[in-house]
């Protein structure tokens, strides 16, 4: 039977543990530590990326064909993003990364949609909270994606 996988997340989480002696450990296999990964990888799906994707779509998909966003709704996604910030500020504020002091993939699955953000011109979302932009600034210059960030 052929095995066919589509969705990014779980391409990664394949690929990590299919090949877990090669390249840096991204799941960790202690139970505590892997239910922290999960908690944070739940906080990327639904308090950044579920802002920030439709954000993008409307400032860079739709201007790429043609079509005009609507800035009322980023308006509105970008209010509502913004308690989500302060929150991933706090937490930051108290561990070096969202699960701990290790980066995991909940981490790195922030840099597609995050870097097209910033991108669009809401830098300023990430930069203004000092415990989120050095974050930021650690994953977003990992050598990895700085290898493929201008084909993502």
């Amino acid at each position: 039977m052929r095995f066919i996988l589509y969705e990014s997340r779980a391409i990664a989480r394949y690929l990590s543990k299919e090949y877990p002696d090669q390249g840096t450990s991204l799941i960790p296999t202690d139970p505590k530590a892997e239910a922290l990964f999960e908690q944070a990888s739940s906080i990327e799906t639904f308090n950044f990326n579920a802002f920030v994707a439709p954000i993008v779509a409307e400032k860079v998909f739709k201007p790429r064909r043609g079509l005009q966003p609507d800035e009322e709704r980023v308006s509105e996604l970008l209010g509502m993003l913004q308690s989500k910030m302060d929150a991933y500020d706090l937490i930051l504020s108290k561990q070096k990364y969202l699960a701990g002091d290790s980066a995991t993939l909940a981490d790195l699955s922030h840099l597609p949609y995050g870097a097209a953000f910033c991108g669009a011109g809401f830098a300023e979302v990430i930069e203004s909270r000092p415990n989120l932009a050095r974050w930021w600034k650690d994953i977003s210059n990992r050598p990895a994606w700085l290898a493929v960030k201008d084909g993502a």
